[in-house]
Protein backbone atom coordinates (compact mmCIF):
# COMPACT_ATOMS: atom_id res chain seq x y z
CA UNK A 1 0.00 0.00 0.00
CA UNK A 2 0.99 3.28 -1.32
CA UNK A 3 1.10 5.83 1.76
CA UNK A 4 -1.24 8.65 1.13
CA UNK A 5 2.13 10.66 2.02
CA UNK A 6 3.28 9.80 -1.81
CA UNK A 7 0.16 10.34 -3.10
CA UNK A 8 0.61 13.93 -1.89
CA UNK A 9 4.03 14.14 -3.07
CA UNK A 10 3.15 12.82 -6.86
CA UNK A 11 0.32 15.34 -6.73
CA UNK A 12 2.81 17.99 -6.20
CA UNK A 13 4.87 16.80 -8.64
CA UNK A 14 2.46 16.67 -11.61
CA UNK A 15 2.06 20.81 -10.36
CA UNK A 16 5.54 21.12 -11.70
CA UNK A 17 3.97 20.88 -15.29
CA UNK A 18 3.47 24.62 -14.70
CA UNK A 19 6.81 25.16 -15.67
CA UNK A 20 6.87 24.23 -19.18
CA UNK A 21 3.17 24.86 -19.63
CA UNK A 22 4.19 28.13 -18.69
CA UNK A 23 7.09 28.38 -20.88
CA UNK A 24 5.21 27.26 -23.68
CA UNK A 25 1.85 29.67 -22.85
CA UNK A 26 2.54 32.23 -20.55
CA UNK A 27 6.12 33.53 -20.86
CA UNK A 28 7.21 32.44 -23.86
CA UNK A 29 10.16 34.77 -24.35
CA UNK A 30 13.49 32.25 -23.52
CA UNK A 31 15.23 34.66 -21.01
CA UNK A 32 12.09 37.01 -19.52
CA UNK A 33 11.30 33.05 -17.88
CA UNK A 34 14.32 31.91 -17.01
CA UNK A 35 15.13 35.51 -14.88
CA UNK A 36 11.18 34.81 -13.71
CA UNK A 37 12.33 30.60 -12.92
CA UNK A 38 15.58 32.73 -11.25
CA UNK A 39 13.83 34.46 -8.80
CA UNK A 40 11.50 31.48 -8.03
CA UNK A 41 14.91 29.28 -7.47
CA UNK A 42 16.50 31.12 -5.03
CA UNK A 43 13.82 31.49 -2.98
CA UNK A 44 12.99 27.62 -2.62
CA UNK A 45 16.96 27.50 -1.80
CA UNK A 46 16.95 30.45 0.81
CA UNK A 47 13.81 28.68 2.23
CA UNK A 48 15.46 25.64 2.05
CA UNK A 49 18.19 26.66 4.11
CA UNK A 50 16.25 28.82 6.31
CA UNK A 51 13.93 25.65 7.40
CA UNK A 52 16.72 23.98 9.17
CA UNK A 53 17.70 27.30 11.07
CA UNK A 54 14.95 29.94 11.79
CA UNK A 55 12.18 28.09 14.02
CA UNK A 56 9.07 29.64 12.46
CA UNK A 57 10.11 28.33 9.12
CA UNK A 58 10.59 24.82 10.61
CA UNK A 59 7.07 25.71 12.32
CA UNK A 60 5.50 26.18 9.29
CA UNK A 61 7.39 23.75 7.14
CA UNK A 62 6.42 21.23 9.35
CA UNK A 63 2.98 21.85 9.06
CA UNK A 64 2.52 21.50 5.18
CA UNK A 65 5.54 19.82 4.12
CA UNK A 66 7.56 17.71 6.35
CA UNK A 67 5.15 14.43 6.43
CA UNK A 68 6.10 14.32 2.14
CA UNK A 69 9.75 14.16 2.46
CA UNK A 70 11.95 12.03 2.42
CA UNK A 71 14.64 10.86 5.10
CA UNK A 72 17.52 12.54 3.10
CA UNK A 73 15.58 15.72 2.64
CA UNK A 74 14.82 15.83 6.36
CA UNK A 75 18.35 15.13 7.76
CA UNK A 76 19.06 18.95 5.26
CA UNK A 77 19.50 18.37 1.85
CA UNK A 78 17.81 20.34 -0.52
CA UNK A 79 13.94 19.34 -0.97
CA UNK A 80 12.78 17.64 -4.29
CA UNK A 81 10.88 21.07 -4.93
CA UNK A 82 13.93 23.32 -5.35
CA UNK A 83 15.83 20.33 -7.21
CA UNK A 84 12.55 21.33 -9.43
CA UNK A 85 13.08 24.69 -9.82
CA UNK A 86 17.28 24.34 -10.30
CA UNK A 87 16.93 21.56 -12.93
CA UNK A 88 13.86 23.73 -15.00
CA UNK A 89 16.29 26.83 -14.95
CA UNK A 90 19.55 25.16 -15.72
CA UNK A 91 17.13 22.99 -18.78
CA UNK A 92 16.13 25.89 -19.86
CA UNK A 93 19.25 28.15 -20.48
CA UNK A 94 20.75 25.01 -22.10
CA UNK A 95 18.62 23.48 -24.39
CA UNK A 96 16.48 24.52 -27.43
CA UNK A 97 12.85 25.13 -26.50
CA UNK A 98 11.04 22.39 -27.73
CA UNK A 99 13.68 20.44 -25.94
CA UNK A 100 13.06 21.85 -22.12
CA UNK A 101 9.90 21.77 -22.44
CA UNK A 102 9.39 17.77 -23.47
CA UNK A 103 12.32 17.12 -20.63
CA UNK A 104 10.50 18.98 -18.04
CA UNK A 105 7.29 17.26 -18.91
CA UNK A 106 9.22 13.67 -18.70
CA UNK A 107 10.58 14.82 -15.42
CA UNK A 108 7.19 15.17 -14.17
CA UNK A 109 5.07 12.45 -15.43
CA UNK A 110 7.50 10.24 -16.38
CA UNK A 111 8.59 10.08 -12.50
CA UNK A 112 5.77 9.87 -10.82
CA UNK A 113 4.51 7.20 -13.07
CA UNK A 114 7.67 5.75 -12.06
CA UNK A 115 7.59 5.75 -8.67
CA UNK A 116 4.02 4.97 -7.91
CA UNK A 117 3.91 1.67 -10.32
CA UNK A 118 7.14 1.02 -8.48
CA UNK A 119 5.64 1.35 -4.98
CA UNK A 120 2.87 -0.62 -5.70
CA UNK A 121 3.72 -3.47 -7.95
CA UNK A 122 7.53 -3.11 -8.03
CA UNK A 123 9.01 -6.96 -7.18
CA UNK A 124 12.00 -7.20 -8.97
CA UNK A 125 14.56 -4.57 -7.48
CA UNK A 126 17.43 -3.14 -9.90
CA UNK A 127 19.48 -1.00 -7.42
CA UNK A 128 16.81 1.44 -5.19
CA UNK A 129 14.51 1.34 -8.12
CA UNK A 130 12.38 -1.25 -9.58
CA UNK A 131 11.60 -2.61 -12.83
CA UNK A 132 8.47 -2.63 -13.10
CA UNK A 133 8.83 1.47 -12.27
CA UNK A 134 11.21 1.94 -15.02
CA UNK A 135 8.70 0.52 -17.48
CA UNK A 136 5.40 2.00 -16.10
CA UNK A 137 7.61 5.27 -16.30
CA UNK A 138 9.08 4.29 -19.77
CA UNK A 139 5.57 3.62 -20.96
CA UNK A 140 4.65 7.24 -20.09
CA UNK A 141 7.45 8.61 -21.64
CA UNK A 142 6.49 7.28 -24.57
CA UNK A 143 3.63 8.56 -24.53
CA UNK A 144 4.11 11.63 -23.73
CA UNK A 145 6.75 11.88 -26.84
CA UNK A 146 4.88 10.38 -29.36
CA UNK A 147 2.35 12.97 -28.51
CA UNK A 148 4.30 15.52 -28.41
CA UNK A 149 5.94 15.30 -31.88
CA UNK A 150 2.86 15.15 -33.13
CA UNK A 151 2.43 18.48 -32.00
CA UNK A 152 5.24 20.19 -32.64
CA UNK A 153 8.07 20.09 -34.85
CA UNK A 154 10.69 17.83 -32.50
CA UNK A 155 11.02 14.54 -34.28
CA UNK A 156 9.72 11.63 -33.07
CA UNK A 157 13.08 9.74 -32.97
CA UNK A 158 14.39 12.86 -30.71
CA UNK A 159 11.68 12.74 -28.30
CA UNK A 160 11.50 8.99 -28.23
CA UNK A 161 15.43 8.80 -27.37
CA UNK A 162 14.54 11.44 -24.92
CA UNK A 163 12.04 8.95 -22.97
CA UNK A 164 14.05 6.72 -22.62
CA UNK A 165 17.22 8.86 -21.56
CA UNK A 166 14.64 10.65 -18.84
CA UNK A 167 13.83 6.69 -17.42
CA UNK A 168 17.73 5.56 -17.81
CA UNK A 169 18.52 8.93 -15.49
CA UNK A 170 15.63 8.07 -13.43
CA UNK A 171 16.93 4.14 -12.64
CA UNK A 172 20.36 4.58 -12.49
CA UNK A 173 22.17 5.20 -9.03
CA UNK A 174 23.78 8.56 -9.38
CA UNK A 175 24.13 10.19 -6.32
CA UNK A 176 21.70 13.51 -8.30
CA UNK A 177 18.18 14.44 -7.24
CA UNK A 178 15.39 12.74 -10.10
CA UNK A 179 13.99 16.41 -10.48
CA UNK A 180 17.72 17.27 -11.41
CA UNK A 181 19.01 14.55 -13.51
CA UNK A 182 16.21 13.45 -15.69
CA UNK A 183 15.62 16.88 -17.35
CA UNK A 184 19.21 17.46 -17.65
CA UNK A 185 20.03 13.76 -19.26
CA UNK A 186 16.95 13.57 -21.61
CA UNK A 187 17.71 17.11 -22.43
CA UNK A 188 21.21 16.46 -23.27
CA UNK A 189 20.37 13.61 -25.25
CA UNK A 190 18.05 14.79 -27.23
CA UNK A 191 20.56 17.79 -28.03
CA UNK A 192 23.03 15.80 -29.29
CA UNK A 193 20.41 14.14 -31.51
CA UNK A 194 19.43 16.95 -32.42
CA UNK A 195 22.45 18.75 -33.50
CA UNK A 196 24.08 18.25 -37.20
CA UNK A 197 27.63 17.13 -36.92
Amino acid sequence: MIPLSEYKRKLIHLFNLAIPFGYLYVFPEKWVFVKLLSILMVLFIIFDILRHKVAWVKSLFSLFIDSMLRSHEQEGKLTGATWVMIGAVISIILFSKPVAIIALIFMSLGDSAAGLIGQRYGKHKIWNKTWEGFFGGLFVCIIIGIIYSLVTTLPMTISLSGAVAAMVMEILPIPLDDNFKIPLGAGAIMMMLSTPI
